[in-house]
């Protein structure tokens, strides 16, 4: 009989996850958010849309790029080939080359994760919140205590400090605390094409803001115009990630404008995204791309796990799934 799988998250990492073990389990994927895609996910209004996550990823093992291979035969993945440029205060722009293929989905970044998400059972809009063991299995339970299944194995594939709350540290050696991750913000502003300089994308130096893109130039998206998104370095987001978020994106405007030379006339909205857990920190963490406690059938995985890429939530996943095949 095959045994019955929660995934925690239906990010990347989680999706990879009951694609491989879908064979060998019943999978049950529990998404606490609206949609698809973790930091790989879209925001929406009437007249824009913006990839307030991820931005792209790249493809650097035989196994990501074989997965990717059908998504981009059908269009679903694209290589992007922007004019990068970078920006620092006071100091003229150079151009940036790029010596890789670098991937966005089209045409929203939470696609790819639709397309896979194709046949699971994913439950969206629903919190795990506890875990109670009871003999051979575990009682999954909402926020609100009600019984959401009970299952064999539990794993989670949610951002880290979830998946601390959620898996019990006794049981798994206090692996967890081996990760650290840290804080984004991600500016998403509405500013007329035309006062936009011609570069699509911009790494920054020696400022608060790390990273700007005009998300509308990104494959699939042309019909969006203006649609621009700024992410923070983490040090600057964990300095202020508690300060009023007013001050903050104003603040983050005006570093927007001196930076690019666009004046603030020129944008027609503004909002804020304060990402807690966005980028993986540099720390020693254990060689093997996922925790895992066989005997008590209780697992974990995700970017942060290797270094917080888009690819390396693949890769931890598919790691912990050929693990998992050998326990099933």
């Amino acid at each position: 009989m095959k045994p019955n799988i929660a995934i925690i998250g239906a990010g990347l990492a989680g999706l990879t996850l009951a694609r491989e073990l879908a064979e060998h389990a019943h999978i049950t994927l529990f998404e606490k958010a609206r949609g698809l895609g973790g930091r790989m996910s879209t925001r929406r209004n009437d007249t824009h849309q913006w990839d307030h996550g991820a931005q792209f990823f790249t493809a650097r093992t035989p196994a990501f790029q074989a997965m990717l291979a059908p998504f981009i035969d059908n269009g679903t993945v694209a290589e992007w080939q922007p004019n990068i440029t970078t920006l620092s205060p006071n100091k003229a722009p150079f151009k940036r080359p790029w010596f890789e293929p670098h991937y966005v989905a089209t045409p929203a970044m939470n696609r790819l994760l639709k397309d896979m998400a194709e046949g699971l059972d994913v439950r969206l809009q629903t919190r795990a919140a506890a875990l109670v063991q009871q003999q051979e299995q575990w009682q999954l339970l909402d926020e609100n205590e009600q019984l959401l299944g009970e299952y064999d194995w539990v794993i989670s594939s949610a951002p880290l400090p979830q998946t601390q709350e959620l898996l019990p540290a006794e049981l798994l050696g206090n692996r967890l605390d081996a990760y650290q991750m840290l804080p984004c913000y991600a500016l998403l502003l509405a500013v007329d094409d035309a006062a936009l300089p011609v570069w699509d994308a911009a790494s920054v130096n020696d400022s608060p803001v790390r990273w700007v893109a005009f998300n509308h130039r990104l494959p699939g998206r042309n019909h969006q115009a203006g649609a621009v998104v700024v992410h923070t370095t983490p040090e600057w987001s964990t300095t202020h990630l508690e300060d009023d978020q007013e001050q903050v994106k104003q603040q983050l405007i005006d570093t927007f404008c001196t930076l690019t030379g666009v004046s603030a006339d020129a944008i027609t909205q503004a909002q804020l995204h304060r990402w807690r857990y966005a980028l993986s920190a540099e720390v020693e963490a254990p060689e093997a791309g996922f925790v895992l406690n066989p005997h008590h059938r209780l697992a974990a995985c995700g970017d942060w796990c290797l270094g917080g890429r888009v690819e390396a939530a693949f890769t931890s996943a598919r790691q912990l799934a050929e693990a998992l095949q050998r326990q099933l």
